[in-house]
């Protein structure tokens, strides 16, 4: 910064003083140049009053001596009859200078020629006396160019001098900005803006800082589901395990009787069935995870030939336990991942089937309401309580814990319902009542 800054600055010195100085030359050299032709037309008239009064005696006399200026006098021919720097008589006619010319047609006349390199330049100025002749006088000066390059030294001390002066000062001027910059609190970076020019990208920062520290307290968060749900899963794992390591010993040491071990073998063979299906859950659940942050390709699926699909598969079940199940629907098409939609339609059907009474009832409606396609299972099983139903899509979470293990429940299958809906943007509707049923609606 204090090298871009110095750069900068000294670039913009070298170019103020260089135009300065010649803006300023330009202007006092006119001035100088004006005041010298006036000088050398005064002199003039003054030589031309002396002449009139004394003759031309009056130059040798006078004029000649008294001034630097030279002073030639031409007849109306243009022959030189005096010059006060060179013999007369030995110069050319100047009946074609332009000075001469117009002083014949004029009265007077002027003109500047330069000098061959530039570096001088010289005025003449001539008027015509009574007599006919013609009085000229020059004054030479150096040229505007000549009296740049002569002061370029100058210049070059200057610029010097003055950048020496810039470097000390932009090195305190930098340091006294940048110290409230390195003295910011990023942390709290709006509690202090020091320039307003820094208040968009502090703004940034400050958002950035909440943002990283939602994504902690985010990553906290699943990394307490992470522990929970591995310590949920270790738990669900070894209750099975030991069930049918336990059976499966007793029936190696010979302790059980060939009359019950039939009964053995079913316990193991439930037991393992539960295992099973809870491996199967933890894997889909897994699955459904990864989806979250990845493009799933979606396609068209008839809801209600899946809904369908899960009435039939479940028809046996319900069966067996006396449940009505019952299915009214319409033609409805989304669009969808249609192995994870069964799933979810398959879990929310199934628990109404684990947790209805024999005896009771459940519906699966299909449809559309404002537009919207929906899937919706009515029961009139045991229920859930007010303070319990927004935690039964958390994972192993179960409402009546003792009934689920009988029943096989994974404690499982709403997690799935719950990442699939988050997959699909679908909406999650529960209506429910302890000891009166449940309705449970996916609005896609």
């Amino acid at each position: 910064m204090k090298k871009k800054i110095l750069s900068h600055t000294s670039t913009m010195i070298i170019l103020t003083v260089i135009l300065t100085f010649v803006a300023a030359s330009f202007v006092m050299y006119d001035k100088f140049n004006s005041a010298m032709k006036k000088g050398v037309r005064d002199e003039a008239e003054y030589v031309k009053v002396g002449m009139e009064e004394a003759g031309e005696e009056y130059l040798n006399e006078n004029v000649g001596k008294a001034t630097d200026t030279r002073i030639t006098l031409t007849d109306s021919e243009g022959n030189v009859l005096y010059d006060s720097e060179a013999d007369a008589s030995k110069l050319p006619n100047h009946s074609d200078r332009p000075e001469f010319i117009q002083a014949m047609e004029n009265g007077q006349g002027e003109v500047v020629r330069y000098s061959e390199t530039l570096s001088h330049q010289t005025f003449y100025y001539a008027v015509k006396l009574e007599n006919g002749k013609i009085l000229r006088l020059a004054k030479t000066t150096d040229s505007v160019f000549h009296t740049l390059l002569s002061s370029f030294i100058w210049l070059g001390l200057l610029m010097i001098l003055i950048i020496l002066v810039e470097i000390v000062l932009v090195q305190k001027q930098t340091q006294s900005l940048i110290e409230p910059v390195n003295n910011l609190d990023l942390e709290h970076p709006l509690s202090n803006v020091c320039y307003e020019e820094l208040r968009p990208l502090l703004m940034r920062v400050d958002q950035q800082n909440k943002q990283i520290a939602n994504q902690l307290e985010e990553l906290k968060k699943t990394e307490a589901v992470r522990r929970e749900f591995s310590a949920n899963v270790s738990h669900e794992l070894k209750t099975p395990l030991m069930s049918i390591s336990g059976y499966a010993e007793l029936m190696m040491n010979g302790m059980v009787r060939p009359e019950n071990i039939a009964d053995f073998s079913g316990r193991i063979y439930k037991e393992a069935n539960r295992l099973g299906n809870l491996v199967a859950d933890i894997i889909q659940l897994s699955r459904l995870d990864e989806q979250q942050d990845e493009v799933v390709p979606m396609e068209s699926v008839e809801l209600d030939e899946l809904a369908e699909d899960v009435v039939n598969n479940l028809q046996n079940h319900a069966k067996k336990k006396n449940i009505s199940l019952e299915y009214h629907g319409v033609p409805v098409t989304i669009q969808g991942v249609r192995h994870v939609l069964y799933e979810m339609l398959y879990n929310i059907a199934d628990n109404a089937v684990h947790y209805t009474n024999p005896g009771g009832h459940i519906y699966i409606y299909v449809g559309k309401r404002g537009g919207k396609p929906f899937y919706r299972v009515e029961d009139d099983g045991i229920g859930i309580p007010k303070s319990e139903q927004k935690r039964i899509f958390e994972r192993f979470y179960r409402v009546d814990k003792s009934h689920s293990r009988q029943t096989g429940g994974t404690g499982l299958g709403l997690s799935i319902v719950k990442h699939g809906a988050t997959l699909h943007h679908a909406q999650i509707n529960v209506d429910s009542d302890l000891g009166k049923g449940t309705k449970m609606e996916l609005l896609f």
